[in-house]
């Protein structure tokens, strides 16, 4: 090869590095709204990695469905034309099918409860996510979720039925019509307006959600039945996180371990005041018997945990 062949050889490849000491940002999307819970453990994330890396690397953060929806996000990142996503597990375990462990209801009854277990089992988690081409960040709390309604929810018969809405997952939609429900997957983006015209009577959500978006303005009903408490992973390709920098990759990791177990932690402090707010807001809030819900749930960890790898999963977090 002549000097000149790899002289120009030598100029192409720098265009395609970023230059020495440039600040590189990651871009990183969601669903949920500027400044609620998740969005806020993806600030700390930044602040973090920030601070590791010198500021040589950020994250450019993208909420409120800017991008796209989550299934949308999701398939940015599997082809990577996004570099990280924050979604629901619910709609990640459709592409990483042990992760339907998380989905299964009451399984987990307090947010550090699951933290603990994730957090003890993150290379198993990890392991999973790799054989589906994703790089698990991290794994942020969405919160315990709830019901929010049109007409009030004072039993398990009451929700005879109605029209819920779900997340695009197919196990919560086993578990609303096993509650009776009617059971109504849609949009996160949509679901404001699909209460507010009568589309759906109510949906399954998280204490921070139904304060974030306001939903207690079209579903002024709030029944505490703790149904499902939701994780938020956050996800990169695999290949384009094996592609950064060793030190890059290392200081990534740990800004995510680090900001999820503050991200979770802030979680429980917001979820606790928020009851006495709606109050003062004129919600009406009711306190269903759980044990109905609970006994309607069983069946599901028989139908819907069958692939070894969801089994281990299982048995790995629920080992004492």
């Amino acid at each position: 090869m002549s000097n000149r062949m790899l002289s120009a050889l030598l100029a192409s490849a720098a265009l395609l590095l970023p230059a020495m000491g440039e600040a590189q940002s990651l871009r990183v999307a969601h669903t949920n709204a500027a400044d609620e819970v998740q969005d806020m453990g993806l600030q700390k994330m930044n602040e973090i990695l920030a601070e590791k890396t010198g500021g040589a690397v950020s994250l450019e953060d993208f909420p409120g469905g800017q991008l796209g929806d989550e299934q949308q996000i999701t398939e940015s990142v599997m082809l990577g034309s996004l570099d990280m996503a924050m979604v629901s597990n619910a709609m990640l375990s459709n592409y990483v099918s042990e992760y339907k462990v998380f989905d299964m209801p009451f399984l987990f009854p307090t947010i550090d409860g699951l933290g603990d277990k994730i957090d003890a089992n993150f290379d198993l988690m990890q392991e999973d996510a790799n054989a589906a081409g994703f790089q698990l960040i991290a794994v942020f709390s969405s919160g315990i979720r709830n019901l929010m309604t049109s007409e009030p929810v004072n039993s398990i018969d009451d929700l005879e039925g109605m029209k819920i809405r779900t997340m695009q997952n197919p196990v919560h939609v086993a578990a609303f019509r096993d509650y009776g429900a009617n059971p109504t997957p849609m949009s996160y983006s949509e679901l404001y307006g699909a209460l507010q015209s009568g589309v759906v009577d109510g949906a399954e959500g998280a204490s921070t959600g139904y304060d974030g978006m306001k939903f207690y303005e079209v579903a002024p009903n709030y029944a505490l039945v703790g149904w499902l408490n939701m994780a938020a992973p956050i996800v990169m390709q695999k290949s384009a996180f094996d592609a950064l920098p060793e030190d890059v990759q290392a200081d990534l990791m740990e800004a995510g371990h680090e900001s999820a177990i503050w991200q979770r932690q802030y979680v429980i402090d917001q979820e606790a005041p928020l009851l006495e707010k709606f109050e003062e807001l004129g919600v009406n809030i009711t306190r269903p018997d759980l044990e109905p819900f609970k006994a309607a749930s069983k069946p599901l960890y028989e139908s819907e945990l069958t692939t070894d790898g969801q089994k281990a999963l299982y048995s790995a977090l629920t080992a004492e």
